[in-house]
């Protein structure tokens, strides 16, 4: 999206509709068991669990000019993190200037709130459109009203939102999603990773549709290959491996050596984590585990060995990065199933990049809800919501709108058009998804098949699909 300067200058889900309408264990290890969440990926818990079986940095320079910036946009006080382990020492509190002190907080009149989604998108409007004059000054106006992240969901979905449309923009100073990775932020991080999974339906959800519906498509295969795409902290596959180990041991049969191939762009303390905790899990429990990493741009490297099934695990994020290729690869290594997890607001993919803009806007205040919702109910603590909002959901969010500038097209045409058809996903795998949410403290959450994908929504508005695919 090309930015060329120009000479002129209540309820969160109807406000924002109204406005679219034009257009447990130690914190280095994740619970591994959306079943059974005091199951973890730590040794100890493996070693425990085993006889029971038995039974980002900130934004690269941009090509255009420097242009003049307003004052308002220079100042780069609501980005600054403070010293990361006087923050740990704090227990995590006021980790960063943009997350301001919650004990009073004082949310916008609903009047007040319509108008910043209104300025929001019309400065959204502006940079589809490449005036950057405009948006330049409407984002400027929006950093005066929307200093921090504070008050509603919407709000708050807003003033990150709000950072990352600026950080589209050739500016200095620019927001980034978050700081760079160091030891102290990876602790942080798995917190705020472990606090998600304790505050929201969603990541246990995208876990156990995918790891069902691959232990139903390479059930019975003597070796089993995984080429994930997004390993994360790599808490999924220790869920799999322990339903793997599991499902064997019930059949008095060893359990398949199990390979996973984690596609990245680059190898980190995280990744490094990642698989150290899935190799130790894989000892306690007696299963053959290795871990290889292959850089994203040089996918040709993947290894492949005679007889093994072979599954591929994407996100949407993917079509982003290297587009229709990653499907030749698919066919490359003629995968059994293609599991889709997208969770993390990519669904809104059609349209122009203002309403793909609004769509994710919509999502991610629809998650921070959820979250506030089963906060207060579970009765945890103010600061385990602003964990999850400053660690995970905005550097989602600086994705999902760079995501939305790259206007790649709907990925399930995509998918289709290259000979890919939906695999329906199993009835067990639905049921058992619905009796995962009977289990939550709140009320509003559904379960839906949708053009073949397994939906979980709340009060009407999507939060994750899981779909699964075959080659014709």
């Amino acid at each position: 999206m090309k930015i060329t300067k120009s000479s002129t200058g209540g309820d969160s889900q109807a406000a924002l509709h109204h406005l679219t309408k034009p257009i447990d264990s130690s914190p280095l290890y994740e619970p591994t068991s959306v079943l059974d969440p005091h199951i973890t990926s730590s040794p100890s818990a493996a070693a425990a669990a085993a006889p029971a079986s038995g039974g980002a940095c900130p934004a690269p320079s941009l090509p255009w000019d420097s242009a003049s910036i307003p004052l308002a946009l220079t100042s780069s006080a609501s980005d600054d993190w403070s010293d990361p382990l006087s923050f740990l020492l704090a227990d995590m509190d006021d980790p960063c200037s943009f997350f301001p002190d919650l004990s009073h907080p004082t949310p916008p009149p609903p009047e007040a709130e319509s108008s910043h989604l209104d300025l929001l998108l019309r400065a959204a409007h502006a940079v589809e459109i490449g005036d950057l004059n405009s948006s330049l000054s409407i984002l400027a106006r929006l950093n005066f009203i929307l200093p921090c992240s504070t008050g509603s969901p919407l709000h708050r979905a807003a003033f990150h939102f709000k950072d990352a449309l600026l950080s589209l923009l050739p500016i200095a100073d620019r927001p980034i999603p978050e700081p760079p990775l160091s030891a102290i932020e990876l602790v942080l991080r798995i917190a705020a990773h472990k606090a998600f999974s304790d505050l929201s339906p969603i990541p246990q959800f995208t876990s156990f549709t995918a790891n069902q519906t691959l232990l139903e498509s390479v059930d019975a295969a003597p070796s089993l290959h995984l080429i994930d795409f997004d390993l994360g902290l790599g808490g999924q596959w220790s869920s799999f491996a322990h339903d793997l180990a599991a499902r064997s041991r019930a059949a008095r049969l060893p359990p398949p050596p199990l390979r996973i191939t984690a596609v990245v762009s680059e190898e980190t303390a995280e990744t490094a984590l990642a698989a150290d905790n899935l190799r130790d899990f894989a000892r306690g429990i007696g299963l053959r585990l290795t871990v290889e990493f292959v850089r994203l741009s040089a996918l040709a490297g993947v290894r492949l060995a005679p007889g093994e099934a072979v599954a591929v695990v994407l996100t949407p994020t993917i079509f982003r990065l290297i587009g229709v290729s990653v499907l030749r690869f698919v066919r490359r290594v003629a995968a059994r199933v293609v599991l889709v997890v997208d969770g993390e607001g990519y669904c809104g993919s059609v349209g122009s990049f203002r309403r793909r803009f609004a769509g994710g806007l919509e999502y991610y205040a629809a998650a921070m809800e959820v979250v506030d919702a089963w906060a207060a109910a579970a009765g945890a603590g103010e600061e385990a919501v602003r964990r999850i909002e400053r660690a995970l959901f905005r550097p989602r969010i600086f994705a999902a709108v760079a995501a939305a500038a790259a206007a790649v097209g709907d990925w399930r045409e995509v998918m289709a058009s290259a000979g890919m058809v939906v695999a329906e996903l199993s009835e067990f795998t639905e049921s058992q998804a619905e009796w995962l949410l009977r289990r939550a403290p709140v009320e509003g959450f559904h379960v839906a098949r949708r053009e073949g994908a397994l939906v979980l929504s709340w009060k009407g508005r999507e939060l994750s699909a899981t779909s699964a695919w075959r080659c014709r």
